[in-house]
């Protein structure tokens, strides 16, 4: 579920605001039948929000309402990234940043945009830029996303491949992170991290298990293990409480945060999957990203989250700036050697608003001439650099995945693995994908 969405749409109900919510990754509709739920409900504002690979999607939609008299709003990481090609693709305002505060202020002062901070709109053609919102301090004043707004929550299954149990209900206990690794985008959250109270979060795990019936829970934080302290705390109060639904760290937990004792506590907890950042198999690498982890933290945390029972998933990336056919194989040969349960080869993706995407553009060839064509480039390449090709790349990242997950040992593992035949199907999916690009 898209979570940002869903707290835009919960601070906007409890203004006063009468909502309605379209997720159109699972509400399918034609064209007609979309423009006709939006007639039948007279919107006066309609808002967007939107990642890189999707925002056409969101441009084509704007081109449909003109002539609607509906004011469009557009916020998200694309359109804080680049708020002038928002604007000079038709909407009215952007928000950037945060939108929690920003939009309802908006919706308050509509007919006066320049008291509100965090947007971007035009005033006869000219592109106004009001200064940036500061981030939420407290964010246990925020209220729960809006959930019942939504399509059936069994439609958002999670990572199926890996046995995510439906309906997986996902929960942010945090924003920002205090990192700055060169491929990510921080102008939403920002840099400081801002977590929610134990208590809070808690709270709004047992209003998922109890109103929506979920039977796992996946944390989406960009840093949930930045205060251990909390992370001990959470997990005290869901032993306390006896809440007995598994869960899991879909986007990662950093290495060098937390210890054996920490992982511990999360799997008696429920917690029986993370996934973890770790990029490269090359320390020059890690150090030229910012990534700010060592070769020696990310092993001794492979090793804590299988003393601890904990499933790892481990996150490589390959083709940052620097990389050589050798750093790569290094990676390849790093995760062959470390053996986490699951492993993920992507191409690195220089997004709008990142270092690698200035970079690129500065010293490099970017291949992109329309954002639709950034959601294939996970498993592909769009630029070069240095010795970095797209050929060299597609070569680097299909030879990963071969030799990763057709490595014998690798394949006995699963094989063993209760897990592999309860959810087979998927399983057989996910190798014969891996075969055929072998």
């Amino acid at each position: 579920m898209p979570l940002g969405l869903a707290y835009i749409a919960a601070v906007l109900e409890k203004s006063g605001c009468e909502v309605k919510v379209l997720d159109l990754l699972t509400t399918k509709r034609s064209e007609a039948q979309l423009l006709e739920t939006i007639t039948s409900f007279k919107p006066e504002v309609m808002g967007f929000t939107a990642v890189t690979p999707v925002v056409n999607s969101a441009y084509r939609m704007l081109e449909k309402i003109k002539g609607l008299n509906i004011r469009t709003v557009i916020g998200g990481p694309h359109a804080s990234a680049m708020p002038q090609e928002a604007l000079e693709k038709g909407f009215d305002f952007v928000v950037r940043g945060e939108g929690e505060e920003t939009i309802v202020d908006l919706m308050q002062n509509i007919g006066a945009p320049e008291n509100v901070k965090g947007i971007s709109y035009k005033i006869d053609g000219k592109i106004i830029n009001n200064p940036p919102r500061e981030y939420l301090r407290n964010l246990d004043t925020l209220p729960f996303p809006a959930r019942h707004l939504f399509s059936d929550l069994k439609l958002y299954k999670g990572q199926e491949a890996l046995g995510s149990r439906v309906p997986v209900g996902s929960i942010m206990t945090s924003r920002g992170c205090p990192y700055s690794c060169s491929f990510c985008y921080k102008a939403v959250f920002g840099n400081r991290f801002r977590a929610r109270s134990a208590e809070n979060v808690v709270q709004e795990w047992v209003h998922l298990v109890e109103k929506y019936g979920v039977k796992e829970i996946a944390i989406v934080d960009d840093s949930f293990t930045t205060d251990v302290a909390r992370v001990h705390k959470i997990c005290d109060y869901l032993i306390k409480a006896h809440i007995k639904v598994r869960w899991s760290c879909p986007n990662g937990i950093r290495v060098d945060l937390g210890d054996l004792a920490m992982l511990k506590k999360m799997r008696t907890a429920g917690c029986y999957r993370t996934a973890l950042g770790l990029e490269s198999g090359s320390q020059n690498i890690l150090d030229t990203i910012g990534k700010k982890i060592t070769l020696a933290e990310m092993e001794a945390m492979i090793e804590h989250c299988r003393a601890a029972g904990i499933k790892t998933m481990g996150f490589y990336m390959l083709g940052n700036i620097g990389e050589t056919q050798a750093t790569m194989q290094a990676t390849i040969d790093f995760a062959r050697r470390v053996g986490t349960d699951y492993a993920q080869f992507l191409i690195a993706v220089p997004y709008p608003g990142t270092a690698l995407y200035d970079e690129v553009k500065k010293n490099g060839k970017l291949y992109i001439t329309d954002w639709d064509q950034y959601g294939q480039y996970e498993r592909s390449a769009c630029f070069e650099h240095g010795a970095l090709t797209p050929d060299l790349l597609k070569q680097m990242c299909k030879k990963a995945e071969k030799e990763y997950y057709l490595d014998p040992k690798y394949v006995v593992k699963q094989l063993l693995n209760p897990e592999t035949y309860l959810f087979l199907p998927r399983r057989l999916k996910a190798a014969l994908r891996v075969i055929s690009k072998a």
